[in-house]
């Protein structure tokens, strides 16, 4: 693997450099932001927490730093929409503490993130899962999109 922090930490250290960026940069504010953010963090928790049950229910490691170590393509629930629905789950929480600090600096960092999570994350999944399942996992990909 390329990376050596693990995606929920990452996304962690995302929504501090977040948080700091609204205490130098102007924040905006508008109705209903604090709903709208509590909303996103929602729908983001309702993407990962049923994948990580997926996980274990297949009996699979949830190891985003082992992806050599699988055992089961898990193909039901979220994975039938997403490829990657816990990271889609951390992206929509970044993206509801930009919302809830009112940083415009926040998009930039959501950006960032995605690209990290592609290039550090994602594609050495997919090259360590195209070696355990081939060809099962060649037709996944072209049935589910990567993110949604």
């Amino acid at each position: 693997m390329k990376t050596k922090i693990p995606p929920p930490i990452l996304a962690l250290i995302m929504i501090v450099i977040i948080y700091l960026s609204s205490l130098t940069v102007e924040t905006f504010t508008f109705s209903y932001q604090t709903v709208l953010s509590v909303l996103v963090v929602v729908i983001g928790l309702g993407c990962a927490v049923p994948s990580f049950r997926l996980f274990a229910k297949n009996k699979t490691t949830i190891s985003p730093l082992t992806p050599s170590e699988t055992t089961a393509l898990v193909t039901s629930g979220m994975y039938r929409y997403s490829r990657n629905p816990m990271y889609l789950g951390l992206v929509l929480l970044t993206i509801a503490a930009t919302i809830f600090f009112g940083t415009w600096l926040g998009i930039v960092i959501v950006v960032a993130f995605i690209f990290l999570l592609n290039f550090l994350q994602i594609i050495p999944e997919e090259e360590a899962l195209l070696d355990i399942f081939g060809e099962e996992y060649v037709e996944y990909k072209k049935k589910v999109r990567r993110w949604i």
